[in-house]
C-alpha cells in the first residue's frame, strides 16, 4: 500500500496522496499523540469524515449509489454483472466465478479466449471448498502480502471450466483491503474471479478517468474510490514448483526490496530487463532493487511505464544516470534495449549488452551470494551469441566470464516467430529434418496435426521455405509446445508458454515410462554437449501411432526425461569442476516434472539443485542479473550518437 501511493520519500503523510485529505479535528489528535501506539504506523490515518470515499458507477462513470456502494456492488456481482474495483495498486475485473456463461461473457469482452483468471476468496475456509491447501499455501496465503497463489483445483468444486481452460490449477488470493474483504463478506458464494483490470496487452489501469474510457467496454459498472494511485503494482503470483514456492509475477507485497549482492558494484547501474514479463531495475553499492512487474514491452504504454519506473526509482535513490552503466539484452531488437541504448546514447553512460540466458544465470547466483556455478537456462526465447535462438541451456559462469557448456540439439524456427504461435510448424521442421519434406506432410496427416495449420497452403508454405529458412533454435521452450501439439492437447498459443503449460497440467498423475526415459543421447559439437533430441521425438511418435503407451504417461516422461538429461549434462560439468551445486533457471524452470527429472540427475551426481528464491525464475528476474553482471569484467560499450 505505501508503494502505491508514494510520491517520494521519506514515506510520510505529505509525501503521499493521503496529503490530498486534510485530517478532521479527531483524526488530527491521534495522529500528534506521540504516546498513541497507531502514530508512527499510521501516516494514512483517516476516517469516514476526512478520509477517501467510495461510490458504485455506471460503466460511463454515472454515479449511482453513494450510500452503500459496497453492498450493492455485491448484490450486482451474485447477479451476473461484471464490475471494475478500484483497489490498491490498480483496478481489477470482478466477476462471479461459478457460472460458465458469465465466464463466457467476460472472455469476450476482454479478448481472453484461453488465458487462466485469478480468483479471491474471502478466506482459508473458502479456498479450501475450492482447491487443495497444505499449511505452504496457507501461511503465502494469509501472509500481509496477500500474493495469487497457485493450487491445485478440487475435482468437485463450484467452479466454471472457463476460469483455467485445460490446466488443473487455480490462482487464488485472499483480500488484502477493506474494500476486497467487504465486498466478497456480502456476496454469496464468497469467492469471485478479481483480474486485472486492463484493455487487451495494456497495462493495468490505476486512474479513475482512463479505466471508464478503456475498460468500460468490459465491465457493466465500477466501485470507485478518490484516493489517488500514484504507483502501479500488479498482484504478485507464487505457485509450487518441486514441493518449493517460486515467483511467477514479483510486484505487489514483494517489490520494491533490496536484494544484496555478493559484491560492490564499480559504479551505479540501471537494467533495462528484456522483452516480455519485464522488470527494470537499479543497482548501487552492494545492492539491487527490482522494479514491480511492469509487463511485455513490445507494447508501447508498458515501455513507457518501464522508462517511467527506471527513473523514479533513480531519483529516489540519487543515481546519476550519466554516470552509470545501463545493462540491456543482447537482442538486438528488443524494445527495452533499444530504450536502453537510447538513454545511453541521450546521457552518455557506458553501456552492457548481455546475452539473455547469461543474464539468467547471474540472476540465480546473485540471489545464493557466489561468483561462479553452472546453471540449467531453460526457457521459450533469448538471442545467442552465435545468433540463433537459445532456450536450453547449461551454462558455466565464473571469474573468467562465461561458458556454454552444452545445449539441446537445434532445430529450425520455418517462419520465425510463427512457430511460437502455431507450435505444429515445428513438429514439421523436426519431421522434415529427420525424415525429409515429404514423409514429414504424410505425418502431419497421418497424426491429425494439420488441424493445427491453416489449411493445406500454409504446409505447401512450410515446406517450400524449409530449406530458404535458417534460424534455428536450441529453446526448450519450443520443443515443450511440439510435444504439446503432437500429443492433441494444445495447438494454438493464445497466451505466453500457453502449449507447454497445458503439457505440465495434463501430465499430472502420469507416470515414468521406462523404455523412453533412456532415448536421448549427448554428443560433442563444437566444442558443446548437445541433447540429441530427433531420435527421441520419432519414437514418441512411434509409441502414439502403435498406441502402445497411455498418452499421460507420454507427457509426463517427455518432461522428465528432458529434465533429466539437462541435470546430467550440467551436474556430469558440475562434478568434475568440483562444484557442489547445479543451479537452474529461465521460464520453464518452474515445470513440476522437468525440476523433478533435473533432481534425479543432480542427487545421483551427488550434487545439490538450488532453484529461485526471491525472483521470478522466468524474464521477470533477469533485470536482477543483469545488474549482477556488471561486476564482472564485461567490456563498457559508449555509444555514439
Amino acid at each position: 500500500p505505501r508503494f502505491s501511493m508514494m510520491y517520494k520519500i521519506p514515506y510520510d503523510r505529505e509525501n503521499t496522496s493521503m496529503n490530498d485529505f486534510p485530517l478532521c479535528k479527531e483524526c488530527l489528535k491521534e495522529y500528534r499523540d506521540v504516546y498513541d501506539i497507531r502514530r508512527f504506523h499510521a501516516q494514512g490515518i483517516s476516517c469516514p469524515y476526512c478520509g477517501p470515499r467510495l461510490w458504485l458507477t455506471d460503466n460511463k462513470g454515472n454515479a449511482i449509489d453513494e450510500d452503500s456502494p459496497i453492498e450493492t456492488a455485491a448484490e450486482l456481482l451474485d447477479k451476473g454483472y461484471i464490475v471494475g474495483v478500484k483497489g490498491i495498486g490498480g483496478f481489477h475485473i470482478a466477476c462471479r466465478a461459478d457460472k460458465d456463461e458469465f465466464l463466457n461473457i467476460l472472455r469476450k469482452r476482454k479478448l481472453r479466449p484461453y488465458k487462466p483468471f485469478a480468483l479471491m476468496a474471502l478466506d482459508v475456509p473458502t479456498v479450501e471448498e475450492i482447491a487443495y491447501v497444505d499449511e505452504w499455501a496457507k501461511k503465502l496465503l494469509c501472509s500481509p502480502r496477500r500474493p495469487i497463489v497457485l493450487l491445485r483445483r478440487r475435482e468437485d468444486a463450484l467452479l466454471s471450466d472457463y476460469i483455467a481452460p485445460g490446466l488443473n490449477t487455480v490462482g487464488i488470493m485472499l483480500p488484502y483491503s477493506g474494500i476486497h474483504y467487504l465486498l466478497l463478506k456480502n456476496t454469496d458464494i464468497k469467492y469471485l474471479i478479481m483480474t486485472s483490470g486492463n484493455y487487451y496487452n495494456k497495462p493495468m489501469e490505476k486512474e479513475t478517468e482512463s479505466a471508464i474510457k478503456r475498460i468500460g467496454g468490459i465491465v457493466d459498472y465500477f466501485l470507485l474510490h478518490n484516493r489517488m494511485i500514484i504507483n502501479r503494482v500488479d498482484d504478485s503470483v507464487i505457485r509450487f514448483s518441486d514441493g518449493k514456492p517460486t515467483f511467477l509475477r514479483r510486484s505487489r507485497g514483494f517489490a520494491p526490496r533490496w536484494i544484496k549482492l555478493p559484491n560492490s558494484l564499480p559504479m551505479d547501474v540501471i537494467a533495462f530487463g528484456t522483452e516480455l514479463q519485464n522488470s527494470g531495475g537499479i543497482g548501487f553499492s552492494d545492492k539491487a532493487i527490482p522494479t514491480q512487474y511492469i509487463g511485455d514491452t513490445d507494447e508501447l504504454e508498458n515501455l513507457l511505464e518501464l522508462e517511467k519506473y527506471l527513473r523514479w526509482f533513480a531519483s529516489i535513490y540519487n543515481i546519476d544516470i550519466s554516470k552509470s552503466i545501463i545493462v540491456v539484452d543482447k537482442h538486438p531488437k528488443y524494445n527495452s534495449g533499444m530504450l536502453g541504448v537510447r538513454w545511453a546514447k541521450k546521457y552518455g553512460s557506458s553501456l552492457i549488452r548481455i546475452q539473455h540466458h547469461v543474464s539468467h544465470a547471474y540472476s540465480i547466483l546473485a540471489e545464493y551470494q557466489e561468483r561462479e556455478g553452472v546453471v540449467i537456462t531453460i526457457d521459450g526465447v533469448g538471442y545467442g551469441d552465435d545468433g540463433n535462438i537459445w532456450g536450453g541451456e547449461a551454462i558455466e559462469v565464473s571469474e573468467d566470464g562465461y561458458k556454454r557448456i552444452g545445449h539441446l540439439q537445434y532445430h529450425k524456427m520455418i517462419g520465425g516467430d510463427l512457430t511460437t504461435i502455431y507450435p505444429a510448424r515445428m513438429v514439421f521442421s523436426i519431421l522434415a529434418e529427420t525424415l525429409g519434406k515429404e514423409e514429414a506432410v504424410k505425418h502431419l496427416y497421418r497424426l491429425n496435426l494439420i488441424k493445427y495449420l491453416r489449411g493445406d497452403k500454409e504446409l505447401e508454405i512450410l515446406s517450400n521455405r524449409f530449406s530458404i529458412d535458417n534460424l534455428y533454435t536450441s529453446s526448450l521452450g519450443r520443443l515443450l509446445d511440439a510435444f504439446s501439439a503432437l500429443l492433441g492437447i494444445c495447438g494454438y498459443r493464445s497466451y505466453e508458454g500457453e502449449p507447454a503449460m497445458k503439457l505440465e497440467s495434463y501430465a499430472s498423475g502420469g507416470s515414468i515410462i521406462r523404455g523412453l526415459t533412456n532415448l536421448l543421447e549427448i554428443s560433442m559439437s563444437a566444442g558443446s554437449h548437445v541433447i540429441n533430441t530427433s531420435n527421441f521425438f520419432m519414437r514418441i511418435i512411434d509409441s502414439l501411432i502403435t498406441g502402445k503407451y497411455v498418452k499421460r504417461d507420454l507427457a509426463y516422461s517427455i518432461q522428465f526425461s528432458l529434465g533429466f538429461y539437462l541435470g546430467s549434462l550440467a551436474s556430469d560439468y558440475a562434478r568434475l569442476r568440483g562444484y557442489k551445486y547445479v543451479y537452474i533457471s529461465g521460464g520453464a524452470a518452474v515445470n513440476d516434472i522437468i525440476l523433478k527429472g533435473v533432481n534425479k540427475a543432480v542427487e545421483e551426481n551427488k550434487l545439490c539443485l538450488r532453484m529461485h528464491r526471491l525472483v521470478p525464475p522466468g524474464d521477470g528476474g533477469i533485470s536482477l542479473g543483469q545488474i549482477y553482471s556488471a561486476t564482472y569484467n564485461f567490456n563498457l560499450e559508449n555509444v555514439d550518437d
